[in-house]
C-alpha cells in the first residue's frame, strides 16, 4: 500500500490552475511557488517521521541518534536543546535565562 499524504488547498488549486491554463515552461515564478510548497511539505513529513521513530525507538543509544537527526532537521542549535546538562541545572534550581 502506498503512502498518502495531504496537502493545503492552496498548494493543490494552484498545481491544477497550472496544469490546465498555464502550463507554460518559461513561467518560473509560478512554477517555483508550487516547487517551494512541495518542498515544504516534503521536509514537514521527513521531520514528522523522524520524530515518530525518535518517539518509538527502545535503545537509548539509537533513541539519542534519532534524535538529535530530528533537531538538526527542525533547525534547533545544539546550544537551545535540553539534555542532560539542563537537566541537572533545572532540577538543581540553578536555571538562568
Amino acid at each position: 500500500m502506498e503512502k498518502r499524504i495531504q496537502i493545503s488547498i492552496k498548494l493543490y488549486e494552484m498545481m491544477v490552475d497550472y496544469i490546465q491554463n498555464h502550463f507554460d515552461p518559461s513561467d518560473q515564478q509560478r512554477f517555483m511557488e508550487i516547487y517551494r510548497g512541495i518542498e515544504a511539505k516534503r521536509e514537514a513529513d521527513l521531520r514528522h517521521n523522524l520524530y515518530s521513530a525518535y518517539k518509538a525507538e527502545m535503545d537509548p543509544t539509537a533513541r539519542e541518534m534519532l534524535r538529535s537527526s530530528y533537531l538538526d532537521k527542525a533547525g534547533i542549535p545544539p546550544h537551545g536543546r535540553w539534555n542532560e546538562e539542563t537537566e541537572r541545572k533545572f532540577r538543581e534550581d540553578n536555571f538562568n535565562f
